[in-house]
């Protein structure tokens, strides 16, 4: 058995994926591992950077429909190894991290970790997330992972699976916090998970565009996280309120498409929390 399955999920992509496969060759001491690809692609793509690579560590290629989340059950379904992850296939990972994680989830007691992310240089890629160590719980859980920063024991995992209408590709108005959902449930069943920002993930700093569409997707999907898990209307509309802050923010920098991303945003999150779905 692999000690790491790392489902990684393309489309329209692939530089970016020859980058993560060099990441994972300079490993330092690598537990066995393998990647588990799900190709959204419509065409081969693909194939000569598999070619390339495939000597140095096993790689599955599946094919499927757009859809993340879709995307990434279909690799649960598949994959084979301890400790599940699910890399972007635009971040890349420092030359100890699975060695790293996978000492931490040596522990038996503990169920799934989450890493810091930041680009290459240091700066902070999901610059919400927190500084300091701690337990993952139903209070701070926002703060604490994004999709590409978890790390989890298939065991631990069961059958939870990520909520299909959430997420990039999903065809719906929720076009974000598939992750959180996913933790949050982990959490329910009493999982124990740990955030540690001593490791990390290197994605790159998201730079726009900042589109109002973007941001009103990105929006619902937290909103209707918030009310399918009971949040009360009171973390709602702090959850809104932040982004009015940060729309104040970019105004004071005269960055009206910035400005008018967090307002869509914040508006998106109200809407996804009071909006009614089955």
């Amino acid at each position: 058995m692999k000690r790491f399955s790392l489902i990684l999920c393309t489309i329209n992509r692939d530089q970016v994926v020859r980058e993560y496969f060099e990441s994972l060759v300079r490993q330092q001491d690598p537990p066995s591992f393998e990647v588990i690809l799900i190709d959204q692609n419509k065409d081969d793509r693909l194939l000569p950077i598999i070619a390339d690579f495939e000597k140095l560590f096993p790689i599955r290629r599946y094919t499927t429909t757009p859809g993340l989340s879709h995307a990434r059950n279909l690799g649960l379904n598949y994959a084979e190894g301890e400790i599940i992850a699910f890399p972007d296939d635009d971040c890349t990972y420092p030359e100890t991290l699975l060695k790293s994680v996978s000492d931490y989830l040596s522990a038996e007691h503990i169920d799934g970790v989450s890493t810091l992310v930041t680009d290459q240089h240091g700066r902070f890629s999901a610059s919400f997330m927190y500084r300091s160590p701690r337990r993952i719980s139903f209070s701070n859980v926002w703060r604490c992972g994004v999709s590409i920063s978890i790390f989890v024991k298939r065991q631990a995992i069961g059958d939870i699976r990520f909520d299909e209408s959430l997420g990039v590709g999903s065809g719906t108005v929720y076009g974000s916090g598939e992750e959180t959902d996913f933790l949050l449930n982990l959490l329910k069943e009493r999982k124990l998970l740990d955030f540690c920002p001593d490791m990390v993930v290197n994605h790159p700093v998201f730079i726009g565009p900042w589109t109002v569409k973007r941001g009103y997707l990105y929006g619902n999907g937290m909103g209707r996280v918030l009310r399918k898990h009971n949040y009360t209307v009171f973390r709602a509309v702090y959850s809104a309120l932040l982004q009015w802050i940060r729309a104040l923010m970019a105004l004071g920098t005269l960055n009206f498409p910035r400005m008018n991303f967090h307002l869509a945003m914040a508006y998106g999150r109200l809407i996804g929390y009071f909006r009614k779905y089955a």
